[in-house]
């Protein structure tokens, strides 16, 4: 009975640590940090249920180990979008990739398409400005 519970401690502890530590397994949400990011603008792509949101890059740049995820929420005329920088807890210092004020372009894909609605921020309800849709973006 001692080994069992000796095992199952370590078992424990060290599913703790990689998750923390490590960024792996279940608990892997324990050791990353996310920071609201700023969506800036939107450019709508050859798929009608598919747009791109354009997200400022902070003053401290992205780190190679950052993803940049954006959510919509649509409701009635509105399609509000929110950006999120998602880092690990426990890094090395890394020299920030990107130029603060540049942008990084995000995909994201909707229930349906844009239409007459409007695109907006989820922070303060303001309007995203729509810009010209990237040929290169073939979705």
């Amino acid at each position: 009975m001692g080994w069992l519970v000796l095992v199952l401690g370590l078992g424990i502890a060290v599913t703790v640590l990689a998750g923390v530590l490590g960024g792996v397994g279940p608990l892997r949400r324990l050791g990353v940090t996310e920071t609201a990011l700023e969506p800036v603008a939107w450019r709508p792509t050859a798929d009608a249920g598919h747009v791109q949101v354009a997200v400022a890059i902070p003053e401290t740049g992205l780190c190679s180990g950052d993803s940049v995820s954006v959510t919509a929420l649509e409701a009635g005329d509105r399609i509000s979008v929110q950006a999120t920088r998602s880092a690990p807890t426990r890094r090395e210092v890394c020299a920030g990739l990107g130029i603060a004020g540049d942008r990084t372009w995000v995909d994201v894909i909707l229930d349906g398409p844009v239409g007459g609605r409007t695109v907006v921020r989820q922070a303060d309800r303001a309007p995203l400005p729509q810009e010209p849709a990237d040929p290169s973006v073939t979705r």
